[in-house]
Formats: C-alpha cells, sequence, structure tokens
C-alpha cells in the first residue's frame, strides 16, 4: 500500500476503500523502526479490542487510539488476520507453552498441575483483557480458531493429559488400583482445562463473575477435583 493512500472508516473485517481526501486529524509523529511500529500498534489493538471486540472497533478508531493514520494501520497489518496473528504471537502463548512442556515434567504430576492452572489463573487476574481478546479473536475468525489449536491447545490438553498419567500411575503404583487408559485420561484433562476456561469465559469475557482473587487457592481446589489430595 502506498504511504499517500488515504483509506475510509471500515471494520477490520472489511476490504479497504480508498478516499481522495486526506485525513488531518492526525499530527505527525516521529518516523519510529518498523518493529517499534508494529509493537505500539499491537498494544493500542489488544487495549481497545479488549473493550469493544474486532467487528466492533472501527480501523479508524484503532488508529485514533494509536495516534496513527489509518493508512499506517494497515501498511503494518493488511488485513485483520495479520493483526490477530502478531497480537497472539506477542502474547507468548507458544513460548510459555515451551517452557511448561520443559519445566512441568521435572516435578511430581500434582503439583505441576497445580502449578499450571495458578499460573494461568494468574495471568486471568492481572490481564483480564488479554483473555477477552484472544477468546473473541479466535471466536470471530475460525480459521484462526483451528490454527491456534494445532499449534497451541493441543500441546497443552497433550501436556495435561501426561501429567495425569503420572499421577494416576503412581497412585496405581502405590495402592494397587487399575490404571487409567489414556483415552480416559484425555477426557479427565479436558475437563480440567474446562474447569480454567470457566473463568476465562465468566470471568473475562462475559464479566458476569469475579475474577480469581486467590490464584493458588483456586488452581489447588480445582486439581483437587480431578486428584483428589489424600488419593494422590
Amino acid at each position: 500500500m502506498r504511504s499517500g493512500q488515504i483509506l475510509s472508516e471500515y471494520t477490520l473485517n472489511k476490504a479497504m476503500k480508498p478516499t481522495s481526501a486526506p485525513d488531518s486529524s492526525f499530527p505527525s509523529r516521529p518516523r519510529l523502526p518498523a518493529e517499534d511500529r508494529r509493537s505500539q500498534l499491537i498494544a493500542a489493538a489488544l487495549e481497545i479490542f479488549a473493550e469493544q471486540g474486532f467487528h466492533g472497533t472501527p480501523t479508524r478508531e484503532l488508529a485514533r487510539h494509536a495516534g496513527v493514520s489509518e493508512a499506517l494501520v494497515f501498511h503494518h497489518f493488511p488485513t485483520k488476520e495479520a493483526l490477530i496473528h502478531a497480537m497472539i504471537d506477542a502474547l507468548g502463548f507458544k513460548e510459555q507453552l515451551a517452557m511448561m512442556e520443559q519445566h512441568l515434567v521435572r516435578i511430581p504430576p500434582r503439583d505441576a498441575l497445580v502449578r499450571l492452572a495458578e499460573q494461568f489463573l494468574t495471568r486471568l487476574r492481572d490481564e483480564p483483557g488479554i483473555f477477552r481478546v484472544v477468546f473473541s479473536g479466535l471466536v470471530e475468525t475460525p480459521h484462526l480458531a483451528g490454527e491456534f489449536y494445532r499449534n497451541f491447545l493441543s500441546r497443552l490438553l497433550e501436556l495435561e493429559t501426561r501429567l495425569f498419567e503420572r499421577a494416576y500411575a503412581e497412585r496405581a503404583a502405590r495402592t494397587g488400583a487399575a490404571p487409567r487408559s489414556h483415552r480416559d485420561l484425555a477426557v479427565v484433562a479436558r475437563s480440567f482445562h474446562g474447569s480454567l476456561l470457566f473463568y476465562n469465559v465468566a470471568a473475562a469475557v462475559a464479566r458476569v463473575e469475579k475474577l480469581p482473587s486467590d490464584p493458588a487457592a483456586l488452581a489447588a481446589a480445582i486439581v483437587n477435583i480431578y486428584l483428589p489430595e489424600d488419593e494422590s
């Protein structure tokens, strides 16, 4: 896109339509390196989309929030999908998952599950806007939702399944109980993860429940449902 092209107001999921008159409402801004400008736009998008959603935010409003022109927004992010991709990448989910895959397998499985749940709930408490943005962005963009599942969520569910497998195997070795199948424990892991997602939807997205005030205690309570402490 040429830098002099002026774009009309439209939401991020619609095609671009050039206009003939320049928009003088944006003062000139110092030129930033491309990566710094992208970071600025991503930060602005996270803030405004957390309150208004993707489809509810016109491009002009995002640009105004960032203090730039619409043309500059589309220079860096030609499509809505490109912006959502960049936002999810910037949040570091894949890097955080890689760290969990490396470290949580080295500690007792129940402790690992509590730590995983506590990390999720703590970030939810501290940064609910991030969860609103990711949830609404994926719901509104099914193609990206599938990609997010394949690249991140499926790996997280597999990690949780492995932790439950270790926990139940250790319990079976101590008590002589029959081992649980991988399929059964995959269901347990998904139920466990669904308990965490409840707080995402109810507290961060719908805002009908309070955000977790004590993530550590709530994490332990959730894990205890699926892996009772007196049986672990």
